[in-house]
């Protein structure tokens, strides 16, 4: 979720700042222009739906702690590296969508106050912005922090301690269709204005077709809130429409700062997103690893992002005169370039995180003690 929408401008607004010890240092308040209030009402409206009526299994505590961790970061880094006191709308967009879908085995529902592994949630969040800002291959960063740091949260941490939203909302019929209104409602403002329109519907078109197609071929998976398999109609609805799926296409993965630029790269980039998530979540025998390959689809999406602007540029670029070309330089062999990018730490470190997510989201449909778990059947490690 993180910058699911543009980035304000860090300029200062003219004659804006604070005087410490005789030194005058800009300052960045939020602006009412700014597409990241939208977003933040959306999923700050979903958090109280989560707290009162659909029976989220995440405390008043650990959401404000998660976003106030996120925002120290961001405010901090920002401030190390342009020197300007800005508000950290990034950061707070962060914690928020950690908190969103992050869960802390041992947590109820109406624990308003507990800090039930907190330190989970403060892993994720860090994680997720550092991700911003130290891996920035050609200056930019590559992945959509809460993204990254969830994945890897779920993934390192493991699901005897953590476990992501469930994409089956609840029982509370009443409940569940307001979040859709705020959803869709939301969605409606947000991807109009960052003009992502495109990139969901080149997402949710394959995508919805391909679980449709698993659904039919007898596809069914494990859950801890449905008594045996999940499969047929539920099985398609959960994995294709479930709140939850909706909340990743339109708010995380519509981040303009991390999809590519142009409306070919992002309607690349949605149906790319769409087959690895599907190739992913394929053998998933349960909820916990389908969520995984969902949430890793895109990760490995995004350090591809580069790769389809280039392409994206090919079919978009207007046609032209070679002979008006002056003759360039022979290029580099492919496996000099690859190696000499692989030498810079953090397009290593991207090409790590791309490979080792999806390897291990995949490695989780052989895992039985996640089975255990989703049937009930693990004791303390009850979700």
């Amino acid at each position: 979720m993180t910058a699911a929408v543009a980035s304000v401008a860090t300029a200062p607004a003219r004659g804006r700042a604070v005087a410490v010890r005789g030194r005058s240092i800009p300052v960045v308040g939020p602006s009412r222009r700014d597409p990241r209030l939208w977003l933040s009402a959306v999923i700050m409206t979903l958090h109280v739906l989560g707290q009162t009526v659909l029976g989220f299994k995440v405390s008043i505590a650990q959401i404000l702690v998660t976003i106030a961790v996120g925002a120290l970061v961001d405010a901090v880094m920002t401030w190390r590296h342009q020197h300007v006191l800005v508000w950290p709308a990034s950061g707070v967009l962060t914690g928020s969508g950690v908190a969103f879908i992050l869960r802390a085995n041992g947590t109820d529902h109406g624990d308003w106050w507990s800090l039930n592994g907190i330190h989970f949630f403060m892993i994720a969040v860090l994680l997720a912005l550092l991700s911003k800002y130290l891996v920035r291959p050609g200056g930019r960063h590559l992945f959509n922090p809460s993204n990254v740091g969830l994945v890897w949260a779920l993934l390192v941490i493991g699901p005897a301690h953590v476990f992501p939203q469930y994409l089956w909302w609840g029982p509370n019929d009443a409940g569940v269709a307001v979040s859709y209104g705020v959803i869709l409602v939301g969605a409606f403002f947000i991807l109009r204005r960052v003009r992502m329109v495109a990139m969901v519907l080149s997402f949710m078109i394959p995508y919805t077709a391909l679980v449709g197609a698993f659904a039919l071929a007898g596809r069914s998976f494990i859950a801890i809130w449905h008594d045996g398999p999940v499969s047929g109609a539920s099985y398609w609805f959960n994995v294709a429409l479930s709140p939850e799926v909706l909340v990743f296409v339109f708010f995380m993965m519509s981040d303009p700062q991390t999809a590519p630029r142009s409306r070919v790269g992002r309607m690349l980039y949605g149906s790319a997103t769409a087959l690895v998530a599907a190739g992913l979540l394929f053998f998933q025998p349960t909820e916990f690893g389908i969520k995984l390959a969902i949430l890793s689809s895109l990760t490995v999406v995004c350090a591809g992002v580069p790769l389809m602007e280039a392409l994206a540029r090919r079919i978009e670029g207007p046609a032209v005169d070679l002979a008006a070309v002056p003759s360039a330089p022979a290029p580099r062999p492919l496996p000099t370039r690859v190696g000499a990018a692989l030498r810079k730490p953090a397009v290593a470190a991207a090409a790590i995180i791309a490979v080792a997510a999806p390897l291990n989201t995949a490695a989780l449909a052989g895992n039985d003690q996640l089975i255990l778990i989703e049937r009930g059947l693990a004791g303390d490690a009850n979700q």
